[in-house]
């Protein structure tokens, strides 16, 4: 477990560690790096939300306006509502733009890569679907639906239960919403509908050409629509020859992947991604500790933006249960020492 603050001198050192691997990157791409992880270890899991938005604001200022610009991105999805402001914020500092997958982005990371001229993918690289899920709270109870779950349903009462194409679809309305109310579904509808135009605008700063009109459907109807499942993982190959994407997939050649894969295993070991969090490893004498959590970062040359959440890890004495309680969370912002940046 990490439990050292950003401002802390042994991971000060290791943040300078990371920047040269963040200028070996650069080098590589012939590009100026910006690197956005969010942690999806359990329980610590961090998304891409709008509180990242003035953080990129300085990153990109201390960076000034570049040709070309590398988002090195590296999340399971978060708020809808960020992947926009934060596209067009990026855009404004670059003429180009490339998101670098070194592993997984997921859901809103995917919705946010549509807005790059090029997706560059390892062999390890994953993409998913964007339909949008929400949770509802029905009778005291949290549930999870997506657009996916009602396709499927509607199409199980037709093929399966064989409720006939000339029946109303008042019928099968009555079956569904006897498990989901209407709410839920116009709620998971609007952000169905909405979804698509986010990712018709995001794509069209790439295919803006009336040309490119049966690629963009293509992909954004594969994205959200015909994808079964809102956990399916797409691969460099599924998305450039099956979900449409086609040129704007780069395979990663040799020295990019080596790069990518440096950098990202720096994240993976200060994130802990890899490492299953065990709390009797820090109770073994079953006395209270505090701990602080790293759980997203936001990273260039020349500025090191680090999510922390201070944790207390108890043991009940008469339950011997173990509970986690936060006691603050915050952003630590710091410079990367000027010598790492010459």
């Amino acid at each position: 477990m990490n439990i050292l603050a950003c401002g802390d001198k042994r991971l000060l050192m290791d943040s300078n560690m990371r920047s040269s691997l963040i200028r070996d990157l650069e080098q590589v791409r012939n590009t100026r790096v910006v690197a956005y992880l969010t942690s999806d270890r359990q329980p610590f899991v961090a998304q891409i939300a709008l509180d990242v938005l003035p953080l990129f604001y300085q990153t990109l200022q201390a960076i000034g306006k570049v040709e070309k610009l590398s988002l090195f991105l590296y999340s399971s999805g978060g708020n809808l509502d960020a992947p926009w402001p934060l596209l067009n914020l990026v855009r404004e500092y670059c003429n180009y733009l490339e998101v670098l997958v070194p592993s997984k982005a997921l859901s809103a990371a995917t919705l946010l890569s549509l807005g790059a001229n090029k997706i560059v993918m390892t062999p390890l690289s994953q993409l998913s679907p964007i339909d949008p899920e929400g949770t509802f709270v029905t009778e005291a109870q949290r549930q999870n639906y997506s657009v996916e779950d009602v396709m499927s349903f509607i199409e199980f009462a037709k093929e399966k239960v064989g409720i006939a194409e000339s029946q109303p679809l008042s019928e099968v309305l009555a079956i569904l919403t006897k498990e989901i109310k209407p709410q839920i579904l116009g709620s998971l509808n609007r952000s169905h509908a909405r979804v698509r135009r986010l990712a018709r605008k995001m794509l069209q700063f790439t295919l803006n050409d009336p040309k490119y009109e049966t690629q963009l459907t293509e992909i954004v109807t594969n994205l959200s629509q015909l994808l079964s499942s809102h956990n399916h993982l797409i691969n460099r190959r599924e998305a450039r020859d099956i979900i449409g994407f086609k040129e704007i997939i780069e395979y990663a050649d040799e020295p990019t992947e080596k790069a990518m894969s440096a950098l990202f295993q720096s994240y993976t070991q200060d994130l802990e991604l890899a490492k299953p969090f065990d709390p009797n490893e820090l109770l073994k004498d079953k006395q209270p500790i505090s701990i602080t959590v790293s759980q997203a970062y936001i990273e260039s040359l020349e500025l090191s933006h680090c999510f922390e959440s201070n944790i207390l890890i108890q043991a009940n004495p008469q339950t011997h249960e173990i509970n986690l309680g936060q006691s603050g969370q915050q952003w630590r912002t710091r410079k990367v020492e000027s010598e790492m940046t010459q």
